[in-house]
């Protein structure tokens, strides 16, 4: 009922500002103001993100401490991808004293295609590493993280690491991880960089592998800040006894990366980040796929500010900048409503003799694609992206972003309105793996 209420009274806030701002020079300047305040934000978090993510790449990471890391799946039919995955994660070079030093846990999560039957197959063939469990249907919350949940009992890793069933990794992936770790060894956990390995495939494809570089130098940017990283579901590891104090997965939870995330920051704990370490997934190929996704991706980062940021808001032991930084991060979900309200208002007042300030849609549109421009720039340019190439995909790349504008108030409409995801929405595989 809470989250309903703070949903509703957002898009009621952006309502009323709205019209005030169409109606009112003073409101639009104002607002203006903050924007261009807003943008100059944006743009010293591109500049940093894209200076670490540099110097992650330059970096010579020293041999440090090699933890037991258990290699977490959740994989719902994932028929098309799932043998290919097992393939790539079975044949990590990761060592411990010249041992292996890693296992892998499937969980079959209620699969009703070939999914279970295709890694239990992996498993024969790699009885040393890999081991899989069946969730029946039924048994707990539809989510992925109710998935992790069941398979926590069951790992053994010092260091627990998530792969989506799609993902596609080399051979040091695991070694490069536990390597660039070293760089902020007191970390509970860390994220890599995710690529969409089907970039070449489509624009849309393409488009969604920009959006991950300028997420990832939006989080650099940050951390160098003394801001907070967030994990991000794929390529996310953290380490068993930090999870632990937090109780483990929260199996309702609809984002659980997103949730941990907020968790482990409030818990007093530190993400770190890996830009120079990729994971490839598989981005959406279609627009309805892709319209599910990211409507559960906004609720589930919507509700989780709403339940878990107050706390961290209050927790005694987060430093002020973090706080600030987090703050600053929930305006990523103000633009949005406030933009849809603004055109609703000003398309209201047409009839009428006053006619609304058009400058004020226009200003919140502008702003919003000129501060996801930069950090694409930051995020393409740290990969050693250059020249009108640089400019040409870091527009794509804001120009695709433009779809969280409308995302997000439909996301709040979502709440408010009291429905709530209950199960986890799977994105369709088409199999498609990088040539070797």
């Amino acid at each position: 009922m809470t989250t309903r209420v703070l949903a509703a009274s957002i898009l009621i806030a952006s309502a009323v500002i709205a019209w005030l701002a169409i109606s009112f020079a003073v409101v639009a300047r104002a607002l203006q103001a903050a924007i261009g305040l807003s943008l100059v934000y944006v743009a010293y978090l591109a500049l940093r993100g894209y200076q670490a993510m540099r110097d992650a790449r330059r970096a010579k990471t020293a041999e440090g401490s090699r933890p037991w890391v258990t290699l977490l799946v959740a994989a719902r039919n994932e028929e098309p991808v799932i043998v290919a995955t097992l393939a790539s994660l079975a044949g990590q070079d990761y060592r411990q004293d010249g041992e292996r030093g890693f296992d892998i846990v499937v969980v079959d999560d209620g699969s009703t295609d070939e999914t279970g039957a295709l890694a239990r197959r992996a498993a024969e063939m790699y009885a040393d590493r890999l081991r899989v469990m069946r969730r029946e249907p039924g048994e707990g919350p539809s989510m992925k993280a109710a998935a992790l949940s069941f398979a926590h009992a069951q790992t053994e890793g010092e260091v627990i690491g998530v792969l989506d069933a799609d993902a596609s990794v080399p051979p040091d992936f695991v070694t490069r991880v536990m390597r660039a770790w070293q760089a902020d060894a007191p970390a509970a956990a860390i994220q890599v960089q995710r690529r969409a390995h089907n970039r070449s495939d489509s624009w849309l494809a393409a488009a969604q592998d920009e959006e991950l570089l300028m997420d990832m130098a939006s989080q650099c940017g940050r951390l160098a800040t003394d801001g907070i990283a967030e994990l991000r579901g794929n390529g996310m590891f953290v380490r068993r006894a930090a999870l632990d104090r937090l109780g483990g997965w929260n199996a309702t939870a609809l984002t659980e990366d997103l949730e941990l995330s907020t968790r482990l920051v409030a818990a007093g704990e530190r993400i770190a980040l890996a830009p120079q370490v990729e994971v490839g997934e598989e981005a959406v190929m279609t627009l309805p796929g892709l319209w599910r996704q990211r409507l559960r991706w906004a609720e589930g980062s919507i509700r989780r500010l709403m339940e878990l940021g107050p706390g961290l808001l209050r927790a005694p032991h987060v430093p002020l900048g973090r706080k600030l930084d987090f703050l600053a991060f929930m305006g990523e979900f103000v633009i949005p409503p406030l933009w849809v309200t603004t055109i609703v208002a000003s398309l209201l007042t047409i009839p009428l003799p006053r006619p609304a300030d058009w400058t004020v849609p226009a200003s919140l549109f502008l702003g919003y694609g000129i501060g996801t421009f930069l950090l694409a720039l930051a995020g393409l340019a740290a990969q050693g992206e250059h020249g009108p190439r640089l400019v040409l995909r870091a527009g794509r790349g804001s120009l695709f972003l433009s779809h969280w504008l409308v995302v997000v108030p439909a996301a709040l409409l979502r709440i408010a309105a009291g429905r709530h995801a209950t199960s986890f929405v799977q994105t369709r595989r088409r199999g498609h793996l990088p040539s070797r």
